[in-house]
Order: structure tokens, then sequence, then C-alpha cells
């Protein structure tokens, strides 16, 4: 396993210190690909690893959370003003709610949307029968479980966004049970249906959803949004085909082997590809 880590950081080091400084030819068809003149880039962004109490906190720093941040807001088809940051605290059930109300009010059918979550994972019983296996799965906001956004409530608010693609990230513990492990601190009891199964039920046209691992599998830490950030800020393009954008499905492609690799092949990250074309995220 340490073998895995070794190599997995030299190959991360590498293409953070160097793969930004390569510039790409920005060509005919990467401009096409942001979209024509009125395509606007908007994001809402959530990381929690501070939640309410000490008991689900998750060993993830204030900087690995605003990883995706710094990168659009340094890119030129981004606007500072068009992406939400919600970070612990910040990332209450009403404010992230109140995030996709700001998306939906602002986005129209020529715009790129992003949402990502880095947090907590949870499966609670069904009310509405409409899961396969009894479960609603969703994101844990700030306040903790009760507070749950189901997989059903998210797919309402996606479906009201007007846009022309819509990238999700999910980057969580996607677990069945939090065990408490009497150190302050949680276990996490795997489910072979819950990234499955949540991921089906937010589907749709001209998404792409990006989620840290498979439903056999755990997620560790925030390796696989570093991983991910790194190819937008110009890694993807660079092991892609360099035609000047990192793309949704390129940054992807460059993140999952080293996700992979430095986990020894127990996180397996996952791509719900329904986007037609490449999604442009970021120009290199």
């Amino acid at each position: 396993m340490k073998k895995y880590v070794i190599l997995a950081v030299l190959l991360l080091l590498f293409t953070t210190n160097f793969i930004p400084t390569v510039s790409c030819e920005i060509t005919e068809d990467s401009v096409k690909a942001c979209g024509n003149s009125e395509t606007e880039y908007w994001a809402v962004i959530v990381g929690i690893s501070d939640y309410y109490g000490v008991r689900n906190d998750l060993p993830v720093s204030k900087r690995h959370l605003s990883l995706l941040y710094d990168v659009l807001v340094s890119k030129d088809n981004w606007m500072g003003d068009h992406i939400k940051l919600l970070l612990n605290n910040d990332a209450k059930r009403e404010s992230i709610l109140n995030a996709f109300d700001w998306l939906i009010s602002n986005a129209d059918a020529d715009d790129i949307v992003v949402f990502s979550f880095q947090g907590h994972g949870y499966s609670v019983d069904d009310e509405n029968g409409d899961e396969n296996d009894g479960k609603d799965e969703g994101i844990v906001p700030w306040e903790g479980i009760e507070a749950i956004i189901t997989d059903d409530e998210l797919d309402e608010k996606f479906d009201s966004i007007n846009c022309t693609g819509l990238m999700l990230i999910f980057n969580s513990c996607l677990s069945g049970g939090l065990i408490d492990t009497g150190k302050h601190s949680l276990t996490f009891a795997k489910s072979k249906v819950f990234t499955e199964e949540f991921s089906s039920d937010i589907e749709g046209k001209g998404r792409v959803v990006l989620m840290s691992c498979e439903e056999d599998t755990l997620s560790y830490g925030s390796f696989f949004s570093e991983c991910l950030t790194n190819g937008f800020w110009g890694a993807a393009d660079f092991f892609g085909n360099r035609d000047g954008v990192n793309s949704a499905e390129e940054a992807f492609n460059y993140a999952e082997p080293l996700v992979r690799l430095f986990t020894g092949g127990e996180q397996c990250p996952t791509m719900l590809d329904l986007y037609p074309g490449e999604f442009t995220v970021t120009l290199s």
C-alpha cells in the first residue's frame, strides 16, 4: 500500500507543479466548446468537514474544501460573482437550498452549471415509495442527519435549473450507515446500492455526475477532489486531447487512475455522462 501512495503523490506533485505552466493552443473547436457569447458559467460549491458538534467531523482541511473554488475563480470563463462557496457552518440546509434557488433564478438555457458537494452522504427510509431499495439517499448539511437533503429534493432542484449542461460532483463517504466508534468519530458502513441508487435518481439529460466512489467502496479524504481540480487547472487537457479545454470527462479520466493508485484499488470513482460531447469546465 505504501508504494501506491508514494507513486500517486509523486505523480500528483509533478502535474501540480508543471502542468499548469504548459500553454495549450486555444483552437476554434475549443472556442466552440465554451458555448456562444451568451454562455455564462455558474457554480455552487459546498464543503463540510467541521459538522455541528464533534462526532461527525471529517479529516479534511478547509483549504481542500476550497480547491474547486480556487481553480474556477482563476479561470477566464468564470466570474467570481457567479460562484457561491458554502463551507462548514455556512452550509446549513436552508443555505444550500437557497443556493439552488439562486442558480434557478440566474442560469438560462445557454449556461453551464456546476454543483459540488463534499461531506457526508447518508440513506433514510423512503417515504413516497419511489425507491427500489426502500431508501432515499442524500447529502448531509452542517446540522447533521436530521437535516438531510434527499435525492428527491436534489433532483427537483436540478430539474428546475434551466441550463445547457449541469455537472454534479459528490465527494462523499457514501455510506449506508454511520457507526459510532465511541471515539468522537465515525466509521462508515459500506452500502452496495447507495451510489448506484443515488446516481440513478439524479441522472438527467445534459448532466455529468462525478462521484468519488462506486457503490461498494469508500471515499478517502479529499484525494478525489485534489486530483479532479488539478485536472481543471490544466492537467486534464494536457493528458487529454490538448484542445485548450479542460472538460469534465478529461478531468475524470485524469483523476480516476490516480485515485485508484493512491488507494491501492480500494476507492473507485465513477462517472455518469449524459452530456452530448465534452462538458467544458475551464480553459487551459
